[in-house]
């Protein structure tokens, strides 16, 4: 056996490792450690609203980023959109 191993490059997998499938998808799931800075009120909205969502605040805001710099919308966001619309037209 080695004395020292490189763990460099390791993929963290959170809770017991049940599936081949929980270690793809771990290993898809990468991200890159940067540092940002952010304005004080951004940080406090986004640590509210996120405690609203039951989630973290950097997980809301990566949240946020990726629907505003990649278009994508979680369905629950969509929906809303969709209401607003409908319910907008049917109220005059």
């Amino acid at each position: 056996m080695k004395r020292n191993y490189d763990f460099s490059k390791g993929t963290l997998v959170k809770g017991p490792i049940k599936s081949k499938a929980q270690v793809d998808s771990a290993l898809r799931e990468q991200k890159t450690l940067t540092s940002i800075r952010l304005d004080n009120e951004i940080i406090e909205v986004a640590k509210k609203k996120a405690q609203n969502d039951g989630v973290g605040y950097l997980t809301w805001l990566n949240k946020k980023l990726r629907s505003a710099v990649l278009g994508e919308e979680d369905l629950a966001d969509r929906i809303e959109k969709l209401e607003k619309a409908v319910f907008k037209k049917t109220a005059r």
